[in-house]
């Protein structure tokens, strides 16, 4: 049975627009050298887009089955995961409750607007580090099933073994526009956050038979929790999709991180300026900046060169760029 075939096997909710357009980037390429083609997940059509839509659809198709009547999550103050796990549970009839970590980007804008517009509970908690916040999670659980409420927990970013199957999806589609455009990729370059992603897009990009560089970039951990988390996941999808072998091994980056998650380093700053001003796409300051970082990075080291091309994953988030608008504002200045 094909990875097609066994996908259709598992409930699913039709929440994102698909397939995206796999759009070469001409201004940016002739300045480079490489042909810079983008995956635009940032198109996904549900309240503004990004990658969690995918993910969403086959992890709610869960709450669906379960009866569940509210969906509870976490994530920093500007989440992404937030703002579209509020967007799908509206969509599908569930109220939502985020719990959100307080950081620096407290400010009613961007992510945090969109989830107040869109009508979540939302819970600030202190806490060391927005990665911990599951703790928090299971205790709204409770006081909502004390309440008489059936809720459906989803952790921070929402990756499951279910939602990972968005992924394998996404990864047979951007498999399929490859063929259809005879585009032979010499890398791709993807985001590490939880690893869901990167894991699902591996899963399906390797079936298929494409054996080139599938390049993680880490937007928080060092490189050997990232390694673990890539087993991690990679055992999860094998045995939910039925399928034999070892992982491969797996090229993921964490110099690109900064001084923390969420951090607008320099490099990610510049890439979001290059791609504005040659492809007037706007990248995000938390994912596909520091991807772009991590590709333009390998390309001024000699990696990729003319008559290469390169796969780069935009996975959303823009709309914490304006949350950022003081680091933005900062860095113009210093490019004059």
């Amino acid at each position: 049975m094909d990875l097609a075939t066994r996908l259709e096997q598992f409930p699913r909710e039709h929440l994102a627009r698909t397939p995206t357009p796999l759009d070469v980037l001409p201004t940016l390429s002739a300045r480079l050298g490489p042909r810079v083609l983008l995956k635009r997940d940032d198109l996904t059509g549900l309240a503004l887009g990004g990658d969690k839509p995918r993910k969403l659809e086959y992890e709610l198709a869960l709450a669906r089955r379960d009866q569940a009547d509210v969906v509870v999550t976490c994530g920093s103050m500007q989440s992404n995961h937030a703002r579209l796990t509020t967007a799908a549970a509206r969509r599908l009839g569930m109220d939502c409750v985020v719990v959100l970590s307080r950081d620096a980007y407290d400010e009613l804008q961007g992510n945090l607007l969109t989830v107040r517009l869109l009508g979540a509970d939302v819970r600030v908690v202190d806490v060391e580090d927005h990665w911990d916040l599951e703790g928090h999670v299971r205790t709204v659980c409770a006081e909502l099933r004390a309440a008489g409420r059936r809720p459906h927990a989803v952790p921070i970013s929402g990756t499951t073994p279910h939602s990972c199957l968005g992924y394998v999806r996404a990864g047979l589609e951007l498999a399929a526009q490859l063929r259809e455009t005879g585009e032979e990729p010499a890398a791709f370059y993807l985001p590490f956050g939880t690893g869901g992603i990167f894991t699902a897009l591996t899963f399906a990009l390797r079936d298929q038979g494409f054996a080139c560089p599938i390049v993680g970039i880490s937007v928080n951990q060092d490189r050997v929790a990232c390694q673990a988390e890539f087993r991690r996941w990679w055992t999860e999808l094998s045995t939910l999709l039925g399928h034999d072998g070892e992982p491969p091994e797996a090229e993921i980056h964490d110099e690109f991180v900064g001084r923390e998650y969420g951090d607008p380093t320099e490099a990610c700053l510049d890439a979001i300026l290059l791609v504005a001003r040659t492809e007037a796409v706007l990248l995000d300051p938390v994912y596909s900046g520091k991807t772009f970082a991590g590709f333009l990075a390998h390309h001024a080291a000699g990696r990729w060169s003319a008559g290469h091309r390169v796969v780069v994953l935009h996975s959303g988030g823009v709309p914490a760029l304006f949350a950022y608008h003081d680091a933005l504002a900062a860095h113009l200045a210093r490019r004059g």
